[in-house]
């Protein structure tokens, strides 16, 4: 067994518990792997079985990953490493204020829609290779992924916690998720209507040309991305899962990996399925994660009809030969609602499918 033992900072809240999160038996980097427990000397410790010959790396947290250890001036630190020989293993925790997640609010457009906040989260790793570029991952809703005083109900995705984890296990690469948040012109932002009527209310356009003419260059501008379409995708869940699908068709130049989950497909009777074949080039390039849970709607009936519509798209998707090229994933979720946390329990499966190796 190896002892570690871990000293926090003074101003650690003394109800609040550490946890240590690395390498397979040290938590696979969940943040929450480890528990460790407070002793009458203030330091904090745990026995753990390590493997004969294990190497490997761990950090401390609080329990999430937006609580990890800092160097004190809320940077990032490289994970310590440890081996099964060490014993014990000590660590000083010289802060909890690492910053994942940037915020620019009352971001403007001059496509004649409403400002809104843009956040983005940066992988494990940025601040520590000045010379490494990143993919990119931009997601609508922005609002419900990162924080549950923003998110719908106060439920977030917890999108950062999932990437974290699956970046730091090295089952998904590094990559930047920006949440491009919704304003009150959501159904008309993400939902494209075909000619007539309702025509004058589709703001869909306006909503792609700001994400690929104003957000984009923006966030390739202030970070190191990897702006070519191979390594840009687009996603959302809903009526975000359905402006997705619309905007990988519409730039194919620009996204070359789509999530659409729970795609709101039944909108404007049909639109984007009675139309997935016109102007197929975006097919000849994209990977797409689609899903649906069988537990959608509030009627057996309705989910019944949200799957079958699900599943017409992946089977027009697969004639144009997505499954021969393993570029479609079709997931139909058992006991899967139609709300935020179930779309966030699948985020790490998305992530690997979409920019996993």
């Amino acid at each position: 067994m190896t002892e570690f033992v871990v000293r926090v900072p003074d101003h650690t809240p003394p109800d609040r518990r550490a946890f240590l999160a690395g390498d397979g038996p040290l938590g696979d980097w969940s943040a929450t792997g480890v528990p460790l427990d407070r002793w009458a000397d203030g330091t904090h410790r745990a026995w753990v079985e390590l493997p004969h010959g294990f190497r490997g790396r761990f950090v401390v947290t609080l329990g999430r990953w937006r609580e990890a250890e800092s160097d004190g001036h809320g940077h990032e630190i490289a994970p310590r490493e440890v081996s099964a020989d060490s014993h014990p293993v000590d660590a000083h925790v010289r802060g909890w204020d690492q910053t994942s997640v940037e915020y620019h609010h009352e971001f403007p457009s001059r496509f004649d829609l409403p400002a809104r906040t843009i956040s983005v989260w940066l992988p494990p790793g940025y601040g520590l290779a000045p010379h490494r570029r990143f993919p990119v991952f931009y997601m609508h809703d922005g609002q419900n992924l990162f924080d549950a005083h923003t998110a719908f109900a106060g439920n977030p995705w917890r999108a950062d916690e999932v990437a974290e984890r699956e970046v730091r296990a090295g089952r998904v690469p590094p990559l930047i998720i920006v949440g491009v948040a919704n304003t009150a012109d959501r159904l008309h932002e993400y939902g494209p209507r075909r000619c007539g009527a309702d025509r004058a209310r589709d703001h869909s356009r306006d909503y792609g040309r700001f994400l690929v003419e104003e957000v984009k260059p923006f966030i390739d501008g202030l970070y190191r991305t990897r702006p070519d379409p191979e390594h840009t995708g687009v996603g959302g869940s809903s009526m975000g899962g359905l402006i997705s699908l619309h905007l990988c068709k519409w730039y194919p130049t620009v996204f070359a990996r789509c999530a659409a989950l729970s795609p709101s497909l039944w909108w404007d009777r049909e639109y984007f399925l009675q139309n997935v074949s016109v102007s197929p080039v975006w097919l000849d390039r994209c990977r797409v994660w689609l899903d649906v849970g069988d537990r959608e709607s509030g009627t057996r009936a309705g989910s019944i009809a949200t799957m079958g519509r699900v599943h017409r798209l992946a089977l027009a998707l697969a004639k144009h030969g997505l499954c021969a090229r393993d570029r479609l994933r079709h997931v139909e979720v058992a006991d899967g609602f139609h709300n935020e946390a179930h779309w966030g329990a699948r985020f790490d499966q998305v992530l690997q499918f979409l920019f996993g190796s």
